[in-house]
């Protein structure tokens, strides 16, 4: 057992190093090159140790001199979560090298050994870079980040238990959690070619920026990391429920009420008035609920299994959508910006609704089939 933690914290050194590294001289080329007056050299190591918070979305408070970009940042890019899972896939498999024992239950110690120790020493040395001006709970960041790093070992050692769909709520799961990534795509791809079609709008953004060359680097991957953030917005917006930029603002095929956007050349890609057919979107949900129906239809024959199967897949449609919403949305340095990403309360509602009138459809489609069959053979 002591051996296990020792490795354990071994592993999870080498972790927060290998994320910080590359960060703290990404920082220091940036603020390098920024030629600021009154910073120090420990500034780009602290906002390594903030970039790497942020990483594991944990919501920080800034209180800058820059009044224009202070507030609380809880808007975070759902890609940076790649980081943690690459660095703690790395750990748990030289962890398996440098142990002997792998039983099952073994493994399932060593993600949670090095979770612990990742959350311990994150926390510890965000200590060093916490203060006045930039801040965040510190009941909140050991929590969280020992959730990052165990859910990422989980599936990265591919530990989290599997049972056979022998039940409908297990299919109505799958189903589920199938249809939302379908739909997740499907919004990326909707975001795609309507940044392809605004993008003299992303052309100007960026030029208003001017970052210089590493800067730009350092935005570009930022702006990257944001994509999948993007790509919900993107679905919500053609599934009716919309996006807001800012307090009082709402973007949706019928409603165009917004004042300014920031300067971010992603948010180039949102379209600049309402545009009611797009709402034609939401039949991709529609068309994802039919083929969920046809699903349940095909694995049970029992009516009221199926009607559990349905209930099921609704109600895990919801809940999902209902988390990826709301991690894709919060608030950005500003006041003014208290909200931003998709309407994280509406988005579940509508997208369920859509879903289950899908599912609606298939049911219906044999009952009208066999009513004009009925009213034919009459004739």
């Amino acid at each position: 057992m002591t051996r296990t933690w020792l490795v354990a914290f071994q592993q999870a050194v080498r972790s927060i190093t290998l994320i910080l590294l590359p960060l703290a001289f990404i920082s220091l080329i940036t603020w390098a090159t920024a030629g600021s007056s009154t910073g120090n050299t420990a500034d780009p190591l602290r906002a390594a140790i903030w970039f790497f918070l942020i990483a594991h979305h944990i919501p920080l408070d800034l209180s800058l001199s820059n009044t224009a970009l202070s507030g609380n940042l809880t808007f975070f890019p759902i890609g940076a979560l790649l980081i943690p899972f690459l660095a703690v896939r790395s750990a748990y498999q030289r962890m398996l090298i440098a142990l002997e024992s792998h039983t099952l239950r073994d493994k399932r110690g060593y993600v949670l050994s090095i979770a612990f120790m990742y959350a311990l020493i994150g926390t510890l040395i965000s200590l060093f870079a916490l203060g006045t001006t930039v801040r965040a709970q510190f009941y909140i960041v050991f929590p969280m980040l020992f959730l990052v790093a165990a859910i990422s070992g989980f599936l990265a050692s591919n530990l989290l238990p599997e049972h056979a769909l022998q039940f409908p709520w297990q299919r109505g799961l799958r189903m589920a959690w199938i249809s939302t990534l379908a739909m997740i795509g499907f919004g990326g791809l909707v975001f795609t070619i309507s940044l392809i079609w605004h993008f003299p709008t992303v052309l100007n953004l960026t030029r208003v920026i001017e970052p210089g060359f590493f800067g730009g680097l350092a935005f570009f991957a930022i702006q990257a990391l944001y994509l999948p953030n993007l790509a919900v917005a993107a679905l919500s917006f053609v599934a009716g429920s919309g996006v807001v930029i800012g307090d009082g603002s709402w973007l949706n095929p019928f409603v165009h009420r917004i004042d300014e956007i920031p300067a971010i050349p992603l948010l180039g890609g949102l379209p600049v008035n309402s545009y009611p057919p797009l709402i034609i979107g939401a039949l991709f949900v529609i068309v994802t609920g039919v083929v969920c129906a046809q699903y349940g239809v095909t694995n049970y024959s029992d009516k009221e299994e199926q009607k559990r199967v349905f209930l099921s897949g609704a109600g895990f449609v919801f809940v999902l959508n209902l988390i990826v919403a709301r991690i894709s949305s919060g608030e950005l340095l500003s006041n003014n910006l208290s909200s931003v990403g998709p309407q994280w309360w509406l988005m579940p509602i509508l997208l369920t609704a859509e879903f289950g009138a899908g599912i609606f459809i298939w049911i219906l489609i044999p009952k009208v089939k066999q009513s004009i069959k009925d009213a034919r053979s009459e004739v």
